[in-house]
């Protein structure tokens, strides 16, 4: 039994961003439990900073009803060069965490072990463990939001370099004389493909006399143009943030080809929060430029894909460090730990029994095991039949990244998948099984992979 009580290892993982603080209570087998968010201070130095971070913190074990001391580690992911071996931050350049010993902080706060490292590492340590890289030998994972991170893992371990800055793939240099980058320099990716380069460009265009639909489409209030608003610019075809949005995802395209041809990684994983929000348009034309590639290779490989685990890839990450440094690695056999799912013991016309419960309409199976009510609205509302399966449902009944998606068809086997979400899980390396009704159990029960299911019961 944990000191609290609980019978589990558990961890909190936070992702300390430009934009949000994120911390997340999570179970050894990474389903996460409460996930609490905080907006980052714009302005001020570490003070303002590790308030908001600690505070984050105890708003998630607040809601999860855990006491540190129920604690095994603590993971926190930080957007800049870090020490892991000290846990200091040695440059934060779009926030103000720099020289700050942010691993004995932390300790002394909450009197549990504190691992820390870089939050473009640990967003790709986290796909590495449960998300789009997880049957990669080697990946590297672009993460696109204020800034650029990246990171590099083989076979489960971090390639950290030997001044802990391997992965800074924001601060190539791309442009030689560029636009001047956070980090000082002037022309490096961060400053051409960033959320930060993009809201940049987009406000010297409105000076220079340009229009947008982002004002209106935000409310009036561009002191910050978020990733959202970008989102819904695209979405009405606004020619100026097109324009630009269209330059980015090129540059980004073109990122993606430089880490083919230097480290050659089995995937490439791109997330982040624009990328999040802005997938649908910007990920086409960064695989139309990564396909436009002269150079083979001898096999299959460096294909690119979208992060599986989203929002959530960071956190997670810093728990899969946490673990390491605990000496539970998550990479290794003999302490990978997975989700206990209940059995579908009967599937029928109007009706499915999962467990012991039985449920008169159609479910959600997400990879935590937690039934939860279709929400057939999303279906109705954009295609006018609840029939049909898109996206925006995947979204839903694929949150935690499952290796495996069942959809029981119904009776008449009318439920379908679009092409748009058959796309959204090849992009995320889910595979997935349209199952009949009668198949539906045997199928979703005799699966060992980290699963998921929507099950149509009522035709």
């Amino acid at each position: 039994m944990g000191q609290g009580g609980h019978s589990e290892r558990l961890y909190l993982g936070v992702d300390i961003g430009g934009t949000k603080v994120q911390a997340s209570v999570v179970r050894e087998s990474g389903e996460i439990l409460e996930r609490r968010r905080r907006l980052t201070p714009r302005t001020g130095g570490p003070e303002q900073v590790l308030a908001v971070v600690e505070a984050a913190m105890a708003d998630a074990l607040e809601e999860a009803r855990v006491e540190p001391s129920d604690l095994s580690a603590i993971g926190v992911a930080v957007p800049g060069v870090v020490d892991p071996d000290t846990a200091r931050v040695i440059v934060t350049p779009n926030m103000s965490l720099t020289g700050v010993v942010l691993g004995s902080h932390l300790e002394d706060c909450f009197h549990v072990p504190v691992a820390v490292g870089n939050d473009g590492n640990l967003g790709t340590l986290g796909e590495s463990w449960l998300g789009s890289a997880r049957k990669a030998a080697s990946a590297v994972g672009i993460w696109v939001g204020t800034g650029i991170g990246a990171g590099i893992v083989r076979k489960g371990k971090l390639w950290r370099g030997a001044r802990e800055s391997a992965g800074e793939i924001g601060h190539i240099v791309v442009e030689m004389g560029g636009p001047e980058c956070g980090c000082g320099n002037r022309g490096c990716l961060e400053a051409l493909a960033s959320r930060s380069a993009i809201e940049r460009d987009i406000r010297q265009a409105l000076a220079a006399g340009r229009s947008s639909l982002l004002g209106e489409l935000a409310g009036g209030d561009l002191s910050v143009i978020r990733s959202g608003a970008i989102r819904k610019a695209l979405k009405a075809e606004d020619p100026l943030v097109t324009e630009v949005v269209r330059h980015a995802s090129e540059v980004l395209g073109c990122a993606c080809l430089t880490v083919r041809h230097l480290v050659d990684p089995e995937v490439i994983v791109l997330g982040g929060g624009l990328i999040e929000a802005c997938s649908d348009f910007m990920m086409p034309i960064v695989e139309n430029v990564v396909g436009s590639d002269r150079l083979p290779g001898a096999r299959d490989g460096g294909r690119v894909l979208l992060s599986a685990l989203g929002d959530d890839a960071v956190g997670l990450g810093a728990v899969a460090l946490a673990r390491k440094r605990s000496g539970r690695s998550p990479f290794k056999k003999r302490f990978a730990v997975g989700p206990r799912y209940l059995d579908i013991t009967r599937v029928a016309f109007g009706e499915v029994v999962v467990g012991r419960k039985r449920y008169s309409h159609d479910i959600y199976i997400p990879v935590s095991g937690k039934v939860k009510a279709r929400d057939k609205s999303l279906a109705k509302k954009e295609y006018g039949d609840a029939h049909v399966i898109g996206p925006k449902e995947l979204e839903l009944v694929c949150k935690g990244g499952p290796e495996v998606l069942f959809v029981g068809a119904g009776k008449e086997g009318k439920a379908h998948l679009t092409d748009d979400a058959q796309r959204y899980l090849s992009q995320r390396a889910i595979r997935y099984e349209i199952l009949p009704t009668t198949k539906l159990a045997e199928g979703y029960n005799g699966s060992k992979q980290r699963k998921a299911a929507l099950v149509h019961v009522t035709c």
